[in-house]
This record gives C-alpha cells, sequence and structure tokens, in this order.
C-alpha cells in the first residue's frame, strides 16, 4: 500500500492547495496527493481523507467541507463558536459521519486572517484591534489553536490509518529583540543632548541630568547599554537570537540613534558576529516606501550583508500593503505578526507560513513568523509587576511547547537595564528563557 494520503475534493482551488499544503506538509510532514478525479479517489487503495459534503467510503476519513474554501474574495460569516469543548472550534459538522468540524476551513479563516480584510475600527496608529478578533471574544487568542487542533486531527488520522508516515515538528524558541534606540544619552547629537539636558532642568530631574552628564562625559556606562548581558545570556542558553534595527530619519514616532553615528554603528557589527540582523522598518516608511528601500540600504552597508528579515516599527501591519512592499524591498521573513496589546497568537497558529494574499487568491512569497509574548505588553498594556510576569506567560509557553510550535518572544535593549520604566525587570528575560529551557 502506497504511503501517500489521497484527499479527495469536489474542485481544487488556490485555498485548498495553501491550507492542505501548510498544515499536511508544513507541519506534520505528510505525503498527500488531492484530486478532484472522484473515480480516481475510489478505486485507490491507499489511505483516503473525503473532504466533500458527503460520505464516499467506508474506508476512508471524513470531514465535511463548511465551503469556504470553493469561494473567492471576502464576507461577512455568521461564525458561531462552539465552546462545549474544552477547545473552542467553529465551522462544526452537520453529518453525523464527519470529523466534528472543519479544521481545514477554520485554520484557513484564522491564519489568512480573513477578519481584518472586513471593515473594522482601528487605534490611534491605524492598526487593527485585537478586542475585535474572534480569538479575543471567544477568550482562545492566548493559545496556539490552530496547532492544538491539528494535533488532535493527526491523533485521530494517525489511529485511523496507523501506519501512515506522519513526522512530527518539534518545539523551537526564537529570541527576538528589539533596538528601538540603541542607548538613552549616548550618541545622541549636540542638539538632542542639549535639549534633553534643558528639559530635565526645566522638569527639577536633578538626577537624570547628572546621570546624561556622566553618560556623556565616558564616566558611566549608559543605562540602556545591555548588550554584553544580552549575548552572555545568548551563550548560556544557546539561544537562537535575531536583531532587529531601526535605522530611521529622526521623526514624531522614530526616534533611534542616527545611521551615521560611529559608536551605533560599531554596536551594530558586534551583534551581527553572534545574531542575525533584521530591519525594523520605521514608522515613517509606512507612508513612503522610499524610506524602506533607504534603511534597509543602510542596514546592509553597516553589517556587510544582505537584509532579508524584518518587523515592523510599532507593529504597523496592513495585509493589503505591507507585505507587498516588503516583498519588493527583498524581504522574505517578516515578524510582525502579532498584537501591540495583548499576549497570544493573532493568526492563531505556532507556526511559520507563506501569506495568502485574499485579494488576489494567491500565495505570496513571504514567509509569516507569529510571536507571542512582548515585554511592552507585560509592563504597559498589562502593568506586570516583575514578580507576576511569569504567571501570566506560562501559559502561553506550556501550550506551545505542548504541540511542538515555534515560540517567539519579544523584548527590548531598555528591558534589560534596571533603569526607568524597567526597574526590577533586569531578570525578567531569563526567567523565561530558563522556564522555556527546563
Amino acid at each position: 500500500m502506497s504511503n501517500v494520503l489521497i484527499i479527495y475534493t469536489n474542485s481544487i482551488t488556490p485555498r485548498h492547495q495553501y491550507i492542505f499544503d501548510l498544515l499536511l506538509n508544513g507541519i506534520y510532514k505528510i505525503k498527500y496527493e488531492l484530486t478532484d478525479d472522484k473515480s480516481f479517489y475510489l478505486q485507490s487503495e491507499g489511505y483516503k481523507l473525503n473532504y466533500s459534503a458527503n460520505r464516499l467510503d467506508n474506508n476512508e476519513f471524513f470531514v465535511e467541507e463548511n465551503g469556504l474554501l470553493n469561494k473567492k474574495g471576502v464576507y461577512e460569516l455568521d461564525i458561531k463558536v462552539d465552546k462545549s469543548r474544552v477547545i473552542p472550534v467553529f465551522f462544526n459538522s452537520n453529518h453525523n459521519e464527519s470529523y466534528y468540524f472543519d479544521v481545514f476551513a477554520a485554520s484557513f479563516y484564522l491564519i489568512t486572517r480573513y477578519e481584518e480584510y472586513l471593515p473594522h475600527l482601528k487605534d490611534k496608529y491605524n492598526r487593527y484591534k485585537a478586542e475585535q478578533s474572534l480569538a479575543y471574544r471567544n477568550n482562545f487568542l492566548n493559545i496556539p489553536i490552530v496547532n492544538i487542533w491539528m494535533k488532535d486531527f493527526i491523533s485521530d488520522i494517525s489511529i485511523r490509518f496507523a501506519d501512515l508516515n506522519i513526522a512530527y515538528p518539534d518545539f523551537k524558541f526564537i529570541s527576538t529583540i528589539d533596538i528601538d534606540s540603541a542607548y538613552l544619552y549616548k550618541s545622541k547629537g549636540f542638539v538632542r543632548s542639549i535639549a534633553f539636558l534643558l528639559k530635565t532642568l526645566y522638569n527639577l530631574d536633578i538626577k537624570s541630568f547628572k546621570t546624561a552628564i556622566k553618560v556623556i562625559a565616558n564616566k558611566i556606562k549608559d543605562p540602556f547599554d545591555t548588550y554584553l548581558k544580552q549575548l552572555e545570556i545568548q551563550k548560556k542558553y544557546n539561544l537562537d537570537v535575531k536583531y532587529f534595527i531601526l535605522l530611521a530619519d529622526y521623526g514624531l514616532n522614530d526616534k533611534s540613534i542616527s545611521y551615521n553615528n560611529k559608536n551605533f554603528q560599531v554596536l551594530i557589527k558586534h551583534l551581527a558576529d553572534f545574531a542575525d540582523l533584521g530591519i525594523h522598518p520605521s514608522f515613517g516608511s509606512n507612508y513612503n516606501k522610499n524610506k524602506l528601500f533607504t534603511e534597509i540600504k543602510r542596514l546592509e552597508e553597516i553589517q556587510k550583508r544582505e537584509v532579508t528579515f524584518s518587523r515592523q516599527h510599532f507593529f504597523q501591519l496592513s495585509l493589503r500593503n505591507t507585505y507587498i512592499k516588503l516583498i519588493e524591498a527583498g524581504i522574505t521573513d517578516d515578524f510582525t505578526m502579532g498584537y501591540s496589546s495583548h499576549l497570544g497568537y493573532r493568526a492563531g497558529i505556532a507556526d511559520s507560513f507563506l501569506f495568502y494574499n485574499l485579494d488576489a487568491e494567491q500565495i505570496l512569497p513571504i514567509r509569516i513568523h507569529p510571536f507571542a509574548i512582548v515585554d511592552d505588553i507585560l509592563n504597559y498594556n498589562m502593568n506586570l509587576k516583575p514578580e507576576d510576569v511569569m504567571n501570566h506567560v506560562c501559559e502561553i509557553i506550556d501550550q506551545t511547547r505542548n504541540v511542538n510550535g515555534k515560540l517567539i518572544s519579544i523584548w527590548h535593549s531598555d528591558t534589560f537595564s534596571d533603569f526607568g520604566n524597567w526597574k526590577g525587570w533586569a531578570n525578567v528575560y531569563e526567567d523565561i528563557v530558563k522556564y522555556i529551557k527546563k
């Protein structure tokens, strides 16, 4: 018997090809053949999965299709989330002999961010709000629900077809660090330094004034200069670390150090010796595509190597525009899929995936890497004390590890500083890493 899963559907669309390849090949490495030839399917003696409206064969695994994968375009859908089980589902089956819900259509809905193509309210930075999402409204944002669905589905498939070859995924952790401003006082330039000193005097902030003077005079280390500590933790736990560097022109929402600054360039080159560096496209680049090309070129010239991955500053992500612009600029991998206000999985999945453009009904050549844990959210949005952080991230870590997903965290260089708003947070990152690596 051939070790290939024959999948039948009435008509094969790009949506079918996309989601089956992602879930069955991208995650579980199952050899399969997708067909719309009913005679071929019925005559096949191998393992058979029927994805249609009605059962066809006594020896098949039957999943009643919802119909979403047969359509084109985006429409308002009346989705009823079934919470009667431990893990919520939607697109339930109406057929007694079918798998209990359409796992493929439900996964497609979440992964493609179908709901973000529909009319919605935006926040002050023109971003999709987590509170509007199906996941948030039904309390499954904090879990990699697609991976959980697929783990259960694969378990049932393996029981039905015991000899079917299935390669299971491994758990992986990727630590990503954003450098929005490499230093607090150092290397800011004469004008910005004078402006800051005058501001501290005006506010009678004598402590900050004295600290800044000492840093500028090279008498003490800049509070945000925590890079030695970051590299020590990376080495100690053998971490896969990626840095995202903001190399913007100075602006209201882009306050990075000048890309011409020698200290900043030395830092970038040093980090590039130990980790992969990607671009952190500026807020301003969302409104001027030329800025994106310029910023990428700056990083390439400094580190003397090609730049192929990115994460948007302020998590600026417009599904209709952002990925297309990144592709035009040579970016192959993007790490912006997540929310700025809530922990969890925006696309419901703890795995990378190629982006499916619902506007054009085609796969774009850019791989999306969702993140789930962000330092700023823990501190500023959730207002957590450092000692309470683990209580809020352990579920995400455990759930992701349990399905052998890919866990990505976001930290910032200043979070390690134990300074200002990050007082008491110096060891939180390492505590999370210890828990992940246990």
